[in-house]
């Protein structure tokens, strides 16, 4: 099962994560994303979560298959 996760000391808050993937993340109280779905169990979700990782400017999300 693939997983998905932030690292917040890489992170810039660009909102590319939760603008584009609002199924995956939300932005949090400080700004940070946050990750809704860490486990993904269906095809469509590990499309999503790989499709997040590749937007990400500054490469904060890991998708782990």
């Amino acid at each position: 099962m693939a997983t998905l996760r932030i690292d917040l000391e890489k992170c810039i808050k660009a909102g590319e994560c939760y603008y584009n993937h609002p199924t995956l993340f939300k932005v949090g109280k400080d700004g940070f994303p946050v990750v809704l779905i860490e486990k993904l169990d269906t095809a469509a979700l590990r499309e999503e979560g790989q499709a997040a990782a590749d937007v990400c400017p500054s490469a904060a999300i890991h998708y782990d298959d």
